[in-house]
């Protein structure tokens, strides 16, 4: 958790950095909605932002999901012309390119700790 306080913090000082940002949105909202209808949706948006993801960071560009959209969604959602009665925006995405190349794999929990047959 200290890790990602320390990133939200970074971000939050160098956002009038970030060249640009990119705001995914998703017809219908899910604030009320039944959990099933809830995991249709955010099942749809999430491997799109992620392929896209994929694809920035392919050609240098590092981008990083965040929820910083949420507690001002309705404000945000007015300022872009977005009607948010009918569209949910996902994420607050910060595009850029990166410093450095120095990418390693994130520490994982081992496998056999959360991989579980017939249990």
């Amino acid at each position: 958790m200290e890790r990602i306080s320390d990133g939200l913090r970074h971000l939050y000082e160098n956002v009038h950095r970030v060249p640009a940002f990119v705001i995914p949105a998703v017809e219908g909202r899910t604030d009320e909605a039944p959990v099933l209808d809830q995991s249709m949706t955010w099942g749809s948006i999430l491997p799109a932002v992620w392929g896209f993801m994929l694809a920035a960071r392919a050609r240098g560009l590092g981008a990083v999901w965040t929820t910083a959209q949420a507690p001002l969604e309705r404000e945000l959602a007015g300022v872009l012309g977005v009607p948010y009665e009918e569209v949910m925006l996902a994420a607050f995405i910060p595009l850029a390119f990166t410093i450095g190349t120095d990418f390693k794999p994130a520490r994982r929990i081992a496998r056999e700790e959360v991989l579980h047959w017939d249990r």
